[in-house]
């Protein structure tokens, strides 16, 4: 892979994650991350190391996690070749399509990571975020499949797409970490604003399926 796809690929997945992280998945750590924020710090700075520190073990996890699907899909691309046969890549393009049409109808998955990590203290943090990064939410685990098939068996293009992908989540709960004792709960529970994000969430996902699609059709002509 040359160095322009990289940074384009790696500039896309920033962007996807910016947007992405203030979607349908960080309403699955939020309801946890922000009333600790408010209960145990008194002011932005506060805050935004919490931010920072639940950010960190995230990236972590999204970083151990591209590594290890390229690797997988490097293994499986061994017997289903690009080239020869697209259907692999179909394969997962497909699911990110439908993954994103479930997310515009609301009906993403999660797994719950328990309270008991973050009544720790702040140094179980990193943990808290290394563990909703290891078991992310379905359209995070779409990324991520998209990211195994694009850095074309290279370890260490995944696993800079996933950090990529990572940093741009970690803005969502970084801004609201170091704002979250001057915004209105009712900004953070409003159905409006989070259906408006959950459908550009889905959108994503399905314009990377069908960017995925392209790829592959370029590959097989």
């Amino acid at each position: 892979m040359n160095q322009p796809d990289l940074l384009s690929n790696g500039v896309k997945l920033l962007t996807a994650g910016f947007i992405m992280g203030w979607g349908p998945c960080l309403v699955y750590s939020a309801p946890l991350l922000l009333p600790y924020i408010g209960a145990t710090r008194k002011n932005w700075q506060g805050g935004l190391k919490v931010g920072l520190v639940f950010s960190a073990g995230r990236l972590l996890a999204f970083a151990i996690l591209g590594g290890l699907a390229t690797i997988a899909f490097s293994f499986i691309n061994q017997f289903f070749p690009p080239q020869k046969s697209g259907w692999l890549y179909l394969i997962v393009a497909s699911f990110m399509i439908i993954m994103g049409i479930f997310i515009i109808l609301g009906k993403g998955f999660k797994m719950d990571i328990g309270k008991r990590v973050l009544d720790k203290g702040t140094e179980s943090l990193f943990l808290f975020g290394f563990l909703i990064g290891i078991v992310p939410c379905v359209p995070y685990i779409a990324i991520l499949t998209y990211i195994a098939c694009v850095a074309e068996n290279a370890i260490l293009a995944g696993i800079f797409y996933a950090v990529m992908f990572a940093v741009g989540t970690a803005i969502a709960p970084i801004v609201l970490g170091s704002l979250m004792g001057i915004i209105p709960k009712k900004l953070l529970r409003g159905e409006k604003i989070f259906k408006i994000f959950q459908v550009v969430c889905g959108v994503v996902l399905i314009l990377f399926g069908f960017q995925l699609i392209y790829y592959v059709l370029n590959l097989l002509i």
